[in-house]
Protein backbone atom coordinates (compact mmCIF):
# COMPACT_ATOMS: atom_id res chain seq x y z
CA UNK A 1 0.00 0.00 0.00
CA UNK A 2 1.44 3.56 -1.04
CA UNK A 3 -1.12 5.16 1.42
CA UNK A 4 -0.64 5.83 5.33
CA UNK A 5 -4.03 6.44 5.37
CA UNK A 6 -4.94 3.83 2.80
CA UNK A 7 -2.28 1.27 4.37
CA UNK A 8 -0.99 -1.18 1.53
CA UNK A 9 -0.39 -5.02 2.16
CA UNK A 10 2.70 -5.68 4.61
CA UNK A 11 5.74 -6.41 2.33
CA UNK A 12 6.30 -9.70 1.79
CA UNK A 13 2.86 -11.40 3.23
CA UNK A 14 0.37 -12.51 1.19
CA UNK A 15 -2.78 -11.31 0.93
CA UNK A 16 -6.17 -12.63 -0.50
CA UNK A 17 -9.70 -11.72 -0.09
CA UNK A 18 -12.49 -14.44 -0.56
CA UNK A 19 -15.41 -11.91 -0.61
CA UNK A 20 -15.71 -10.95 2.99
CA UNK A 21 -13.44 -13.85 4.39
CA UNK A 22 -9.89 -13.31 2.89
CA UNK A 23 -7.71 -11.28 4.72
CA UNK A 24 -3.95 -10.46 5.07
CA UNK A 25 -2.50 -13.80 6.84
CA UNK A 26 -0.71 -12.79 9.98
CA UNK A 27 -2.71 -9.35 10.37
CA UNK A 28 -4.19 -10.50 13.43
CA UNK A 29 -1.38 -12.51 14.85
CA UNK A 30 -0.88 -10.11 17.91
CA UNK A 31 -2.22 -7.23 19.54
CA UNK A 32 -2.74 -3.88 17.82
CA UNK A 33 -0.44 -2.69 21.17
CA UNK A 34 -2.81 -0.16 21.51
CA UNK A 35 -5.84 1.32 23.35
CA UNK A 36 -8.40 3.04 20.32
CA UNK A 37 -10.86 5.31 21.56
CA UNK A 38 -14.30 3.09 20.32
CA UNK A 39 -15.89 4.28 17.29
CA UNK A 40 -18.19 7.39 17.70
CA UNK A 41 -21.69 6.55 18.15
CA UNK A 42 -24.86 8.31 16.34
CA UNK A 43 -27.18 6.80 19.05
CA UNK A 44 -30.52 7.95 20.54
CA UNK A 45 -32.78 10.23 19.10
CA UNK A 46 -33.42 11.03 16.17
CA UNK A 47 -31.63 7.87 14.53
CA UNK A 48 -34.63 5.88 14.05
CA UNK A 49 -32.25 3.10 14.88
CA UNK A 50 -33.24 1.11 18.10
CA UNK A 51 -30.70 1.10 21.25
CA UNK A 52 -31.10 -0.81 24.31
CA UNK A 53 -30.08 0.72 27.38
CA UNK A 54 -27.04 -1.20 29.03
CA UNK A 55 -27.85 -4.54 31.08
CA UNK A 56 -27.86 -3.82 34.88
CA UNK A 57 -24.62 -4.94 36.55
CA UNK A 58 -26.47 -7.73 38.62
CA UNK A 59 -27.84 -9.53 35.68
CA UNK A 60 -27.51 -12.88 36.06
CA UNK A 61 -28.29 -15.83 33.43
CA UNK A 62 -31.87 -16.62 34.97
CA UNK A 63 -32.87 -12.29 33.79
CA UNK A 64 -30.49 -12.55 30.55
CA UNK A 65 -33.10 -12.83 27.59
CA UNK A 66 -32.99 -12.05 24.27
CA UNK A 67 -23.08 -10.72 12.38
CA UNK A 68 -18.90 -11.84 0.77
CA UNK A 69 -22.16 -13.08 1.04
CA UNK A 70 -22.31 -16.84 -0.35
CA UNK A 71 -20.53 -13.96 -1.67
CA UNK A 72 -19.33 -15.58 -4.61
CA UNK A 73 -18.68 -13.32 -7.83
CA UNK A 74 -18.16 -15.24 -10.41
CA UNK A 75 -14.65 -13.34 -12.08
CA UNK A 76 -11.80 -12.59 -10.30
CA UNK A 77 -11.39 -9.52 -9.50
CA UNK A 78 -15.23 -8.22 -9.67
CA UNK A 79 -16.49 -5.77 -6.96
CA UNK A 80 -16.28 -6.87 -3.40
CA UNK A 81 -13.43 -9.29 -4.44
CA UNK A 82 -13.64 -13.41 -5.21
CA UNK A 83 -11.25 -15.70 -6.06
CA UNK A 84 -10.60 -17.27 -9.14
CA UNK A 85 -13.87 -19.20 -9.88
CA UNK A 86 -16.61 -20.07 -12.37
CA UNK A 87 -17.90 -22.82 -14.09
CA UNK A 88 -21.10 -24.30 -14.23
CA UNK A 89 -24.06 -23.60 -12.10
CA UNK A 90 -24.20 -25.33 -9.05
CA UNK A 91 -26.51 -27.42 -7.80
CA UNK A 92 -29.74 -25.87 -5.69
CA UNK A 93 -28.92 -24.84 -1.96
CA UNK A 94 -29.86 -27.12 0.94
CA UNK A 95 -32.95 -24.92 1.27
CA UNK A 96 -34.34 -26.16 -2.13
CA UNK A 97 -34.21 -22.52 -3.87
CA UNK A 98 -31.74 -22.96 -7.07
CA UNK A 99 -28.75 -20.45 -6.82
CA UNK A 100 -28.70 -19.00 -10.62
CA UNK A 101 -25.71 -17.95 -11.80
CA UNK A 102 -21.57 -18.45 -11.09
CA UNK A 103 -19.88 -19.93 -8.17
CA UNK A 104 -16.67 -19.46 -6.73
CA UNK A 105 -14.78 -22.96 -7.31
CA UNK A 106 -13.81 -23.19 -3.26
CA UNK A 107 -17.76 -23.23 -2.73
CA UNK A 108 -18.47 -25.15 -5.34
CA UNK A 109 -16.61 -27.86 -3.90
CA UNK A 110 -17.72 -27.31 -0.76
CA UNK A 111 -21.01 -28.25 -1.89
CA UNK A 112 -19.82 -31.52 -3.92
CA UNK A 113 -17.51 -32.57 -1.00
CA UNK A 114 -20.93 -32.43 1.14
CA UNK A 115 -22.71 -34.25 -0.98
CA UNK A 116 -19.95 -37.01 -0.94
CA UNK A 117 -19.71 -37.51 2.81
CA UNK A 118 -23.02 -38.22 3.12
CA UNK A 119 -22.87 -41.03 0.62
CA UNK A 120 -20.08 -42.51 2.20
CA UNK A 121 -21.36 -42.17 5.53
CA UNK A 122 -24.83 -43.72 3.90
CA UNK A 123 -22.65 -46.58 2.32
CA UNK A 124 -20.93 -47.07 5.68
CA UNK A 125 -24.23 -47.57 7.53
CA UNK A 126 -25.82 -49.63 4.90
CA UNK A 127 -22.48 -51.59 5.90
CA UNK A 128 -23.37 -52.35 8.86
CA UNK A 129 -26.93 -53.43 8.46
CA UNK A 130 -26.03 -55.95 6.33
CA UNK A 131 -24.02 -57.58 9.62
CA UNK A 132 -26.75 -55.82 12.26
CA UNK A 133 -26.92 -59.88 13.34
CA UNK A 134 -23.89 -59.48 14.71
CA UNK A 135 -23.88 -56.39 16.63
CA UNK A 136 -25.95 -55.60 19.98
CA UNK A 137 -29.28 -53.21 19.50
CA UNK A 138 -28.75 -49.89 20.02
CA UNK A 139 -29.75 -48.29 23.69
CA UNK A 140 -33.10 -46.05 23.04
CA UNK A 141 -33.61 -43.57 25.30
CA UNK A 142 -36.19 -44.90 27.99
CA UNK A 143 -37.56 -43.21 31.78
CA UNK A 144 -35.90 -46.23 33.05
CA UNK A 145 -32.49 -44.38 31.98
CA UNK A 146 -30.71 -41.92 34.59
CA UNK A 147 -30.70 -38.95 32.66
CA UNK A 148 -27.46 -36.98 32.38
CA UNK A 149 -26.89 -34.16 35.10
CA UNK A 150 -26.42 -30.48 33.82
CA UNK A 151 -25.49 -27.53 36.14
CA UNK A 152 -28.44 -25.13 36.88
CA UNK A 153 -25.99 -22.62 34.87
CA UNK A 154 -25.43 -24.92 31.87
CA UNK A 155 -28.85 -25.12 31.56
CA UNK A 156 -29.72 -21.56 31.89
CA UNK A 157 -27.31 -20.40 29.31
CA UNK A 158 -28.64 -22.92 26.95
CA UNK A 159 -32.09 -21.19 27.57
CA UNK A 160 -30.54 -17.91 26.86
CA UNK A 161 -28.56 -18.60 23.33
CA UNK A 162 -32.22 -20.70 22.41
CA UNK A 163 -33.86 -17.75 23.16
CA UNK A 164 -31.65 -15.04 21.25
CA UNK A 165 -31.50 -17.04 18.01
CA UNK A 166 -35.35 -16.87 18.21
CA UNK A 167 -35.80 -13.62 18.82
CA UNK A 168 -33.07 -11.73 16.66
CA UNK A 169 -33.46 -14.27 13.63
CA UNK A 170 -37.03 -12.74 12.40
CA UNK A 171 -34.46 -9.24 12.22
CA UNK A 172 -31.89 -11.02 9.90
CA UNK A 173 -32.48 -11.16 6.36
CA UNK A 174 -30.74 -13.01 3.23
CA UNK A 175 -29.60 -10.92 0.46
CA UNK A 176 -29.20 -12.05 -3.35
CA UNK A 177 -27.08 -9.64 -5.65
CA UNK A 178 -27.69 -10.26 -8.94
CA UNK A 179 -25.56 -8.80 -12.02
CA UNK A 180 -23.60 -9.23 -15.30
CA UNK A 181 -20.80 -11.24 -13.73
CA UNK A 182 -22.88 -13.78 -11.97
CA UNK A 183 -24.64 -13.53 -7.66
CA UNK A 184 -23.60 -13.09 -4.61
CA UNK A 185 -25.23 -14.33 -1.79
CA UNK A 186 -25.34 -12.48 1.58
CA UNK A 187 -27.13 -11.43 4.83
CA UNK A 188 -28.01 -7.69 6.71
CA UNK A 189 -30.18 -6.67 9.38
CA UNK A 190 -33.70 -4.80 9.52
CA UNK A 191 -32.95 -1.14 10.46
CA UNK A 192 -36.47 0.18 10.84
CA UNK A 193 -39.92 -1.07 10.34
CA UNK A 194 -40.45 0.12 6.89
CA UNK A 195 -37.83 -1.46 5.36
CA UNK A 196 -34.04 0.39 5.63
CA UNK A 197 -31.54 -2.92 6.11
CA UNK A 198 -27.93 -2.62 6.84
CA UNK A 199 -25.38 -5.12 4.95
CA UNK A 200 -21.70 -4.86 3.88
CA UNK A 201 -20.76 -3.03 0.74
CA UNK A 202 -19.34 -6.02 -0.87
CA UNK A 203 -22.31 -7.57 -0.80
CA UNK A 204 -23.88 -5.34 -2.79
CA UNK A 205 -21.48 -3.32 -5.00
CA UNK A 206 -21.26 -4.07 -8.63
CA UNK A 207 -24.78 -5.98 -9.07
CA UNK A 208 -27.88 -4.39 -10.37
CA UNK A 209 -30.72 -5.98 -9.05
CA UNK A 210 -31.34 -7.58 -5.18
CA UNK A 211 -34.28 -9.79 -3.72
CA UNK A 212 -34.41 -10.21 0.24
CA UNK A 213 -35.57 -13.11 1.71
CA UNK A 214 -37.50 -12.63 5.29
CA UNK A 215 -36.96 -15.17 8.07
CA UNK A 216 -40.55 -16.16 7.53
CA UNK A 217 -39.38 -17.07 3.52
CA UNK A 218 -40.96 -13.35 1.96
CA UNK A 219 -38.93 -12.39 -1.28
CA UNK A 220 -38.94 -8.48 -1.49
CA UNK A 221 -37.01 -6.67 -4.40
CA UNK A 222 -34.49 -4.03 -2.69
CA UNK A 223 -32.95 -0.88 -3.81
CA UNK A 224 -29.17 0.06 -2.68
CA UNK A 225 -30.50 3.64 -1.26
CA UNK A 226 -26.58 4.10 0.12
CA UNK A 227 -22.95 2.79 -0.24
CA UNK A 228 -19.88 3.81 2.11
CA UNK A 229 -17.06 1.50 0.40
CA UNK A 230 -14.72 2.78 2.72
CA UNK A 231 -16.49 1.16 5.96
CA UNK A 232 -17.46 -1.55 3.53
CA UNK A 233 -21.23 -0.75 4.66
CA UNK A 234 -24.42 -0.20 2.39
CA UNK A 235 -28.15 0.33 3.13
CA UNK A 236 -30.86 -1.35 1.07
CA UNK A 237 -34.70 -0.27 1.34
CA UNK A 238 -37.52 -2.70 0.93
CA UNK A 239 -41.30 -1.44 0.59
CA UNK A 240 -42.47 -3.02 3.49
CA UNK A 241 -44.47 -2.25 6.67
CA UNK A 242 -44.03 -4.16 9.74
CA UNK A 243 -40.71 -5.65 9.93
CA UNK A 244 -38.78 -6.18 13.61
CA UNK A 245 -35.72 -4.37 13.51
CA UNK A 246 -32.64 -5.26 15.10
CA UNK A 247 -31.66 -3.69 18.49
CA UNK A 248 -28.46 -2.23 18.19
CA UNK A 249 -25.90 -2.73 21.93
CA UNK A 250 -22.50 -0.44 22.61
CA UNK A 251 -19.87 -1.97 21.18
CA UNK A 252 -17.56 0.26 23.27
CA UNK A 253 -19.20 -2.01 26.21
CA UNK A 254 -18.17 -5.16 24.31
CA UNK A 255 -15.77 -7.25 27.06
CA UNK A 256 -13.57 -10.20 25.79
CA UNK A 257 -14.82 -13.48 26.78
CA UNK A 258 -18.68 -12.50 26.68
CA UNK A 259 -21.20 -14.91 24.58
CA UNK A 260 -21.98 -13.97 21.51
CA UNK A 261 -24.43 -15.50 18.50
CA UNK A 262 -23.46 -15.19 14.43
CA UNK A 263 -26.66 -14.93 12.74
CA UNK A 264 -27.09 -15.24 8.70
CA UNK A 265 -26.73 -17.39 6.01
CA UNK A 266 -23.48 -18.96 5.66
CA UNK A 267 -22.89 -20.59 2.49
CA UNK A 268 -26.58 -19.74 1.80
CA UNK A 269 -28.20 -21.94 4.60
CA UNK A 270 -30.73 -19.63 5.62
CA UNK A 271 -31.08 -18.74 9.67
CA UNK A 272 -28.47 -20.51 10.61
CA UNK A 273 -26.83 -19.61 14.06
CA UNK A 274 -23.41 -19.89 15.78
CA UNK A 275 -22.30 -19.66 18.88
CA UNK A 276 -18.97 -18.14 20.37
CA UNK A 277 -17.09 -15.50 22.55
CA UNK A 278 -15.34 -12.13 21.90
CA UNK A 279 -12.31 -13.43 21.00
CA UNK A 280 -10.29 -9.53 21.16
CA UNK A 281 -11.28 -6.10 20.63
CA UNK A 282 -10.21 -3.27 18.37
CA UNK A 283 -8.31 -5.54 15.78
CA UNK A 284 -7.26 -3.64 11.85
CA UNK A 285 -8.29 -5.27 8.59
CA UNK A 286 -7.26 -4.37 5.25
CA UNK A 287 -9.93 -5.90 2.76
CA UNK A 288 -6.83 -4.93 -0.41
CA UNK A 289 -6.53 -5.22 -2.84
CA UNK A 290 -10.21 -6.82 -4.17
CA UNK A 291 -12.25 -5.62 -1.26
CA UNK A 292 -13.79 -2.08 -0.93
CA UNK A 293 -12.49 -1.05 1.93
CA UNK A 294 -8.88 0.16 2.56
CA UNK A 295 -8.30 -0.41 6.18
CA UNK A 296 -11.34 -1.14 8.81
CA UNK A 297 -10.25 -0.42 12.12
CA UNK A 298 -12.14 -1.19 15.81
CA UNK A 299 -13.20 -4.65 14.56
CA UNK A 300 -14.66 -7.07 16.99
CA UNK A 301 -12.71 -10.45 16.75
CA UNK A 302 -14.96 -13.31 17.51
CA UNK A 303 -14.84 -17.20 17.86
CA UNK A 304 -18.50 -17.74 16.36
CA UNK A 305 -18.08 -19.39 12.99
CA UNK A 306 -18.52 -17.40 10.16
CA UNK A 307 -18.35 -18.47 6.93
CA UNK A 308 -18.92 -16.52 3.01
CA UNK A 309 -22.92 -15.74 3.40
CA UNK A 310 -22.50 -13.99 7.14
CA UNK A 311 -21.00 -10.98 5.61
CA UNK A 312 -23.71 -8.37 6.70
CA UNK A 313 -25.60 -10.62 9.33
CA UNK A 314 -25.56 -9.99 13.02
CA UNK A 315 -22.83 -10.74 15.85
CA UNK A 316 -25.02 -10.20 19.26
CA UNK A 317 -24.66 -10.72 22.57
CA UNK A 318 -26.96 -12.83 25.11
CA UNK A 319 -29.36 -9.38 25.19
CA UNK A 320 -30.24 -10.24 21.55
CA UNK A 321 -28.37 -6.83 20.59
CA UNK A 322 -25.88 -6.10 17.66
CA UNK A 323 -22.80 -5.67 18.78
CA UNK A 324 -20.97 -5.98 15.07
CA UNK A 325 -21.78 -7.03 11.56
CA UNK A 326 -19.63 -10.21 10.47
CA UNK A 327 -17.37 -9.06 7.57
CA UNK A 328 -13.97 -11.06 7.70
CA UNK A 329 -12.51 -13.85 8.19
CA UNK A 330 -8.83 -15.06 8.64
CA UNK A 331 -7.25 -17.05 5.89
CA UNK A 332 -3.86 -18.70 5.12
CA UNK A 333 -1.66 -16.77 2.60
CA UNK A 334 -0.54 -20.47 2.05
CA UNK A 335 -3.52 -22.39 0.60
CA UNK A 336 -6.48 -19.69 1.02
CA UNK A 337 -8.15 -21.66 3.62
CA UNK A 338 -10.27 -20.01 5.93
CA UNK A 339 -8.92 -19.94 9.36
CA UNK A 340 -11.71 -21.70 11.93
CA UNK A 341 -12.77 -19.07 14.56
CA UNK A 342 -11.25 -16.39 13.70
CA UNK A 343 -14.08 -14.16 12.15
CA UNK A 344 -14.23 -10.35 12.75
CA UNK A 345 -17.30 -7.67 12.59
CA UNK A 346 -17.78 -4.35 12.27
CA UNK A 347 -18.44 -2.79 15.93
CA UNK A 348 -22.43 -1.83 16.12
CA UNK A 349 -21.46 1.78 17.04
CA UNK A 350 -19.77 2.41 13.34
CA UNK A 351 -22.76 0.28 11.73
CA UNK A 352 -25.07 3.09 13.61
CA UNK A 353 -22.96 6.29 12.61
CA UNK A 354 -22.23 5.07 9.53
CA UNK A 355 -26.09 3.52 8.53
CA UNK A 356 -27.77 6.57 10.25
CA UNK A 357 -26.08 9.00 7.36
CA UNK A 358 -26.66 6.49 4.57
CA UNK A 359 -30.43 6.19 5.55
CA UNK A 360 -31.04 10.33 5.88
CA UNK A 361 -27.96 11.55 2.90
CA UNK A 362 -27.80 7.84 0.84
CA UNK A 363 -23.28 8.60 1.52
CA UNK A 364 -21.49 9.29 4.12
CA UNK A 365 -21.53 13.41 4.71
CA UNK A 366 -18.87 12.82 7.82
CA UNK A 367 -16.40 10.32 8.45
CA UNK A 368 -16.14 11.11 12.10
CA UNK A 369 -12.33 9.83 11.64
CA UNK A 370 -9.03 10.79 12.71
CA UNK A 371 -6.84 11.60 10.24
CA UNK A 372 -3.01 12.22 9.89
CA UNK A 373 -2.57 12.84 5.82
CA UNK A 374 0.23 10.71 4.99
CA UNK A 375 1.07 8.25 2.68
CA UNK A 376 3.53 5.34 3.88
CA UNK A 377 4.77 2.58 3.33
CA UNK A 378 5.85 -0.74 5.28
CA UNK A 379 9.13 -0.30 6.84
CA UNK A 380 10.44 -4.20 6.50
CA UNK A 381 14.44 -5.22 7.75
CA UNK A 382 15.35 -5.65 3.66
CA UNK A 383 13.70 -2.09 2.83
CA UNK A 384 15.64 -0.71 5.90
CA UNK A 385 18.83 -2.19 4.50
CA UNK A 386 18.67 -1.57 1.11
CA UNK A 387 18.06 1.97 2.17
CA UNK A 388 20.39 2.72 5.14
CA UNK A 389 17.15 3.56 6.99
CA UNK A 390 17.16 4.27 10.86
CA UNK A 391 14.62 1.72 11.71
CA UNK A 392 13.70 -2.06 11.40
CA UNK A 393 9.86 -1.11 11.36
CA UNK A 394 7.37 1.12 11.16
CA UNK A 395 5.78 3.41 8.77
CA UNK A 396 8.42 5.72 6.08
CA UNK A 397 6.34 9.07 5.03
CA UNK A 398 6.74 8.89 1.59
CA UNK A 399 4.44 11.83 0.73
CA UNK A 400 1.61 13.72 2.44
CA UNK A 401 -2.60 13.62 1.76
CA UNK A 402 -5.31 16.33 2.44
CA UNK A 403 -7.91 15.48 5.60
CA UNK A 404 -11.55 16.73 4.99
CA UNK A 405 -10.52 20.73 4.99
CA UNK A 406 -7.96 19.89 2.15
CA UNK A 407 -4.49 20.49 4.57
CA UNK A 408 -2.21 17.38 5.84
CA UNK A 409 -2.06 17.62 9.62
CA UNK A 410 1.17 15.93 9.57
CA UNK A 411 2.18 17.77 7.23
CA UNK A 412 1.48 20.97 9.42
CA UNK A 413 2.94 19.55 12.40
CA UNK A 414 6.23 19.40 10.87
CA UNK A 415 6.65 15.62 9.65
CA UNK A 416 8.76 15.49 6.73
CA UNK A 417 9.67 12.83 4.12
CA UNK A 418 11.69 10.33 4.81
CA UNK A 419 10.82 10.16 8.26
CA UNK A 420 9.84 6.94 9.90
CA UNK A 421 6.75 6.59 12.55
CA UNK A 422 7.62 3.97 14.93
CA UNK A 423 5.42 5.16 17.90
CA UNK A 424 1.75 6.36 18.70
CA UNK A 425 1.32 7.99 22.22
CA UNK A 426 4.23 5.73 23.20
CA UNK A 427 2.44 2.64 21.67
CA UNK A 428 4.89 0.73 19.07
CA UNK A 429 3.76 1.13 15.51
CA UNK A 430 4.90 -2.15 13.26
CA UNK A 431 3.83 -0.95 10.05
CA UNK A 432 0.20 -0.06 8.62
CA UNK A 433 -2.22 -1.50 10.32
CA UNK A 434 -0.40 -0.19 13.83
CA UNK A 435 -1.12 3.05 12.29
CA UNK A 436 -4.25 2.73 11.21
CA UNK A 437 -5.92 1.70 14.23
CA UNK A 438 -4.15 4.20 16.34
CA UNK A 439 -5.58 6.74 13.88
CA UNK A 440 -9.01 6.44 12.43
CA UNK A 441 -10.29 5.40 16.43
CA UNK A 442 -9.48 9.07 17.27
CA UNK A 443 -11.66 11.56 16.97
CA UNK A 444 -10.81 14.95 14.37
CA UNK A 445 -9.26 17.37 16.63
CA UNK A 446 -7.23 14.74 19.05
CA UNK A 447 -3.92 15.32 20.35
CA UNK A 448 -1.57 12.69 19.77
CA UNK A 449 2.45 12.46 19.90
CA UNK A 450 3.84 10.52 17.10
CA UNK A 451 7.48 9.11 17.40
CA UNK A 452 9.54 9.24 14.48
CA UNK A 453 12.91 8.21 13.50
CA UNK A 454 14.63 10.81 11.51
CA UNK A 455 18.11 10.26 10.06
CA UNK A 456 19.49 8.60 13.17
CA UNK A 457 17.95 10.55 15.27
CA UNK A 458 14.98 9.67 17.15
CA UNK A 459 12.60 12.51 18.19
CA UNK A 460 8.42 13.11 19.29
CA UNK A 461 6.07 15.12 17.23
CA UNK A 462 2.88 16.56 18.55
CA UNK A 463 -0.25 16.46 16.09
CA UNK A 464 -3.86 17.43 15.88
CA UNK A 465 -5.66 15.23 13.83
CA UNK A 466 -7.99 16.27 10.90
CA UNK A 467 -10.89 14.37 9.82
CA UNK A 468 -10.94 11.85 7.37
CA UNK A 469 -12.03 12.23 4.06
CA UNK A 470 -15.64 10.89 3.61
CA UNK A 471 -14.45 9.05 0.14
CA UNK A 472 -11.14 8.16 1.37
CA UNK A 473 -9.63 5.37 1.03
CA UNK A 474 -8.11 3.58 4.36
Amino acid sequence: MDNMDTPAPVEGVPTSYSNEFRAPEGAWSQDAGYTAAPARASGGAGTGLAVREAAPEDATWANWVPADEHATEATPGAPGGGPPGGGASPSPSPSGRPRPGRRTYVLITLVVLGILAVGGVGAAIGSNRANAGSLSPLTTATSSNPPVSSSAGATALQQAVEQVASAVQPSVVEITSTGRSGQAIGSGDILTADGYIVTNDHVVTGFSSYVVTLSNGKTLPAQVVGEDAQDDLAVLKVSATGLKPIVFGDSSKAQVGEFVLALGNPLGLQQSATFGIVSALNRTASEAPNGPAGELTGLVQTSAPINPGNSGGALVDLNGDLIGIPTLGASSGQNGSTATGIGFAIPSNRVQYVATQLMQHGSLSSSGQGFLGIQGQDVTAQLAAANGLGAQSGVLVAGFSNDSVGASPAQQAGLRTGDIIVAVNGQQVSGNDDLAGAILNQQPGAHISLTIVRGTQQQTISVTLGERPANAQG
